[in-house]
């Protein structure tokens, strides 16, 4: 019976399989599916480097974005990293993404958004839904129009930090 440490080998071959690969194309997408494989979609986000944990945390925040926004970003697990995300869009060099991200955890106490979901809900439901609900159409709309190409950058990074991912 494979080991976990086998099948993180594994996901590290995959991985340096997908870089090595000269269409670029589909470079981001596979290795956000093994990164998101190798700590099982966040449950064992510190199983990855602070390079993996970077391209990781972009990722699912663009991605639940386009799958159905801010509100359900910190409706889901993901929301969990929300204050952590904004660091890691600047990393990027996404700063007009973060700036979103930033000024939708603003709505939380003191800014900070918490880690934990059920927490994060419930303080999303104290608060007076008309005026988030606003603001996250606001942000929404603006991260819809944004003309910051996040799966440019994303590459960009990944191919910076080649190593980091092998």
């Amino acid at each position: 019976m494979p080991t976990i440490e086998d099948a993180l080998d594994d996901l590290t071959l995959q991985a340096s399989e997908i870089i090595a690969r000269s269409d670029h194309r589909q470079i981001v997408m596979d290795l956000y599916n093994v990164i998101s494989q190798k700590c099982e979609n966040g449950d064992l986000i510190n199983e990855l480097n602070g390079i993996e944990r970077v391209f990781y945390l972009c990722q699912t925040f663009a991605l639940s974005m386009c799958d159905g926004g801010i509100e359900s970003y910190y409706s889901e697990t993901s929301g969990n990293f929300a204050n952590e995300t904004v660091e890691a869009l600047l990393e990027m060099k996404a700063n007009r993404t973060a700036l979103i991200l930033d000024r939708a955890n603003g709505i939380f106490h003191e800014g900070v958004v918490p880690e934990d979901q059920q927490l994060r809900i419930e303080e999303l439901k104290s608060l007076d839904y008309r005026e988030i609900s606003w603001l996250f159409d606001l942000l929404d709309h603006e991260f819809q129009e944004l003309k910051e190409d996040l799966e440019t950058l994303s590459l960009h990074y990944v191919l910076c930090h080649k190593e980091a991912f092998m």
